[in-house]
């Protein structure tokens, strides 16, 4: 490559970093979600979350208030049994036992119906927090749904806006010699999207825009005549600038 071939290439590599960079922030826009969104996002995955864990706390107390109905069930119609097995007692003996036995059945279904009053509180509370949750979705629901269909429009334009830019990137990497243009795409890639920079005069001494490294004296002369030259430091291609 000679050296005005070389500065050309260089000075037309530069503009296509460029190119790449903006190519590399519209990706980067459409990849990401606008800020209402994210919020709405959250609010509405915390009132799921919440929500779940309020039916499941519901599910667990209907069923331990069911097993109590049940049991008190299962009980009033033994205590009925027994009260007309005590109606067919012959002795005062036998009268006794079933009063015994009657008490106890009710001492244990007034000791159930005991413990089924806080859970039915419990679960009242939890009807109006559930349902206090369940109007804050559907309130929230529709608003996300609006910020996600506005936002598959403007990822949509940003998309157009990367398939013309990749076009004009494309028109633009056919001035540059192959061997160049794949050298330059190789340091991008291991260097955060820079794969070529400036070299920078201050003063007596020439510094790399990438990694602001002093270059040698012997670095910088060919930069200057326009040749190939990495950095010695950060390994980015050189360019002396307009």
């Amino acid at each position: 490559m000679g050296n005005v071939n070389g500065a050309e290439a260089l000075k037309a590599l530069y503009g296509l970093q460029e190119k790449d960079l903006e190519i590399d922030r519209l990706q980067k826009e459409a990849e990401s979600l606008p800020e209402e969104l994210l919020a709405v996002k959250a609010q509405v995955e915390a009132l799921e979350r919440e929500l779940e864990s309020l039916l499941e706390r519901q599910s667990e107390l209907r069923k331990e208030y069911n097993r109590h109905s049940l049991d008190i069930e299962d009980l009033t119609a033994k205590e009925k049994q027994a009260e007309a097995e005590q109606r067919q007692a012959q002795s005062a003996r036998e009268q006794t036992q079933y009063e015994n036995r009657i008490q106890q059945i009710k001492d244990r279904i007034k000791e159930l119906l005991e413990l089924s009053t806080p859970i039915m509180e419990a679960m009242e509370g939890l009807e109006k927090e559930i349902a206090r949750v369940e109007a804050e979705l559907a309130a929230l629901k529709p608003r996300l749904e609006e910020l996600l269909e506005a936002n598959q429009v403007r990822v949509e334009a940003l998309r157009q806006e990367i398939a013309q830019r990749l076009e004009e990137r494309s028109l633009m990497a056919e001035s540059i010699p192959s061997p160049v243009l794949k050298e330059y795409e190789a340091i991008r890639r291991a260097r955060k999207g820079t794969g070529v920079v400036r070299m920078l005069r201050q003063g007596q001494v020439f510094r790399c825009e990438g990694c602001n490294v002093v270059l040698p004296t012997h670095v910088a002369q060919k930069v200057i005549q326009g040749q190939l030259t990495r950095c010695p430091s950060c390994g980015r291609l050189l360019w002396k600038g307009d």
